[in-house]
This record gives C-alpha cells, structure tokens and sequence, in this order.
C-alpha cells in the first residue's frame, strides 16, 4: 500500500517536538509514517509547549538535532518570527509565539497563524487535514478546509469533546488511540471512530543501551496520581530505602510532590533514595536507566503513552487501572486497582493501605532476577504491536480509506 501523490497537511496549535505532549508526539510520529509511503506532508504548527517558559525553540531543536531556519518578527510581512525546516519528510512551519501557551497565543496572534493557514490551503492544496483541537479558531480552520474539499481527519485523544458532538459529526475520519477512548465516545455521544495502537518513533523511544536501576514516574501531576505517588515514595524510603525511585518533571514538576507529601505529614526530601529530574528532551533518555515504569494514574486515562513506550525498552509497566492503560499494556505489566474515591481533585492524604500492592510489587522486581527477566521479556513480546513495521501499514490503509470515500 503507498500514498504516493497524496498531499497531508497536519495543523498543531504546538509544537510537534514538544517533550511534555504525548498528543503531539503521536501526530507527529503518524505522519512521518505517511510520508515514509509516498505522501507530500507538511505540518503548521506553533512553538508552544505543555511545559511554560520554554522560548529558545530553536535552540531546543537544535538539541534534538534539527537546524531551523528563523525568519525574523516586527516587519511587514510578519509580526512575530516563524521558523522554518524540514525533518523525517516532513516540512515544518511554525510561528514563535514567545511564552504562551497552547490556547492564549491564538487570541493575540491568531490572525498571523490563519494567514499562514490560508496559504498552505490555496499553495499546497492538502487531500487531506490532519489536527486536534476544538477552540473556535480552530474549527473554523477546519471548515475552510472542508469548503476547499479537504478531508479531515481528526486525532481525538481526550474526554475533552464529550459535551459536544458538533465537531466530531462534522469531520471525515477520527482516530483514537485505544478501544477505550472509541467506546467512550459511541456510549456517551453515539460518535463512531477508529482506534489504532499509538504510533512511536524507534530512534526518539528505544534507548541503545540501557543500565536498568530506577523505578521511574513520570509527570507527577493531581491526574497522573500526584498524592498516590507521594505516598508510595514516603512507604519506600522507610521500608526499601535501598529501591531507588526517579521522578521525572514534566507539567508536574518536584516541588509539587513534596508539597502533596508536605500536605500529608511527611517531607519526601529526607529520603535520599528519591531523585529528581527534570524534563528530558528524548524519552529513551528517561528510559536508559529505568528498571520499572509506574504509572498511578488517578483520571481516566485515554491511553497511556509511557507504558507503550517503557514496553519498547523491555521495561515492565506498573499501571492504575484507570482508562486504557490496561489495554496499552496489550497483557503485559501490571494492572493494580486504586479506590474509586481517589481522583485528581483529592484533598485526603492517601492512606499506606493504598500502595501496599504496589510496595510488593516493586520490591519483588527489584530483587528477584528471574522474575524481573520474564517479566522484561514479557514487556517487549507485548510492545510488538507499537513497532512501525507492524503499525504503518493499518495507518496506511485507514487513511486511503478516508481519501477515498
């Protein structure tokens, strides 16, 4: 199957490389797929992050490798910079909206963004659109599309739209990246989409060697499990203060956990066995010293990105039973309830009963080999389904089918 001659334009309100979007990632990662079989793809898009006060973007991408061309802000032609370059087969085009965030750079340079919209439509002519995002702003986008007979095909990847059919009912296709997600939508609006496995990029994923030491959490946020986290890793540093625990920043940042444990009675930061780290550019950079992932997650988790990615790696995953994650295991890992009451907006210290299974768990692959091996080789059986060689070909073919329908 090819999509050679296709034209795909792919429009994010962020940037596409941004390390604290997992939604950004995918959408990337799912057209640098396209692109591999025959399709012209170029993306619009901002520099805006998920992470505030990032504004070297191309310094940043300079890290990952990437050379921009900048074209300078304050003239006529443009009122703020926008960078220009092209990665993986994909041309990228972005407006450098400084420090906002993903939805306030619309209100105040939204109108350079829609020039730039409007000239990708009428120059590159794109078969088919590829976005999220539900803002105003951005939905009229859409229709100017639909007016100009591109298709669009919506990345839906929250519970954000389930109070609003409209723009669900109005678009061409919709992916989501669990059965979870899809069956949420057809129960609750009666809106039909496609679940396909979250697609990953081996280069950005796979770390090339790995020194399997920490149990890692990533993003300790009030969703991701933030008191459950703060809990577990007070019950770690009394019980097995020799099981190191890593916590990497993302939206959630360190200062928020110790705060969450400070809430609850006890100061995290005493523990010597607790390390901190910011946010990495690669996620193989989380996951070449990791030994276990833990993902505690308290919302409803859509789909759960760093299991699948941890699984790559051959890390076991120790997931909430919340949402997807489960399914994003695909069978591998762990699943562990956590009671019903615990929810983002919790303002109860998490009690030790709590974490006890999680406790067990983790001592158990921290000092069992043979377990911590078979559980290992089960994590990358399990991954296979995240591999492109097995996943191109399904995107191939769902997006021939929303071309030619």
């Amino acid at each position: 199957m090819t999509l050679r001659g296709a034209r795909i334009l792919l429009v994010l309100p962020q940037l596409p490389q941004d390390p604290a979007s997992g939604a950004a990632r995918s959408t990337r990662t799912m057209c640098e797929m396209l692109a591999a079989a025959g399709a012209e793809v170029r993306a619009l898009a901002t520099t805006a992050s998920e992470r505030a006060g990032r504004t070297d973007t191309a310094g940043f991408l300079h890290e990952l490798g990437i050379e921009a061309t900048v074209h300078r802000g304050h003239t006529a032609a443009r009122t703020r910079p926008e960078l220009a370059f092209t990665d993986r087969g994909i041309h990228y085009h972005l407006l450098d909206v400084g420090p906002r965030n993903m939805i306030s750079w619309q209100r105040v340079v939204g109108a350079q963004f829609d020039k730039l919209f409007d000239q990708e439509l009428h120059s590159f002519r794109p078969d088919l659109l590829l976005a999220f995002g539900g803002l105003p702003d951005e939905i009229r986008r859409y229709e100017r599309a639909r007016r100009q007979c591109t298709k669009v095909i919506f990345s839906l990847r929250n519970l954000a739209y389930a109070n609003d059919s409209g723009l669900l009912r109005a678009v061409d296709g919709i992916i989501t990246p669990s059965q979870f997600l899809t069956d949420f939508y057809l129960t609750g609006i009666g809106v039909e989409s496609t679940p396909l496995p979250l697609p990953m990029e081996m280069d950005d994923v796979v770390a090339p060697s790995r020194e399997p030491i920490f149990f890692t959490m990533i993003n300790p946020s009030p969703e991701k499990g933030l008191a459950v986290v703060a809990r577990l890793a007070e019950e770690l540093g009394l019980r097995h203060p020799d099981i190191p625990l890593l916590i990497v920043e993302s939206r959630g940042s360190a200062g928020r956990l110790v705060q969450s444990g400070l809430a609850a009675g006890f100061d995290l930061r005493r523990h010597e066995n607790i390390m901190m780290s910011p946010a990495m550019a690669q996620p193989k950079d989380i996951y070449a010293a990791t030994r276990v992932l833990l993902a505690p997650s308290v919302w409803q988790e859509p789909a759960g990105r760093v299991a699948a990615e941890a699984m790559l790696n051959g890390i076991p995953p120790l997931v909430s039973d919340r949402g997807g994650l489960a399914e994003i295991c695909n069978g591998a890992g762990f699943y562990l309830p956590l009671p019903p009451e615990l929810t983002p907006r919790q303002t109860f210290p998490v009690s030790p009963e709590v974490v006890e299974p999680w406790l067990e768990l983790i001592h158990q692959l921290a000092t069992d080999e043979d377990v911590y091996s078979e559980e290992s080789a089960r994590a990358l059986e399990a991954s296979t389904i995240y591999r492109p060689a097995n996943l191109a070909p399904r995107y191939v073919e769902y997006f021939l089918h929303v071309l030619d329908s």
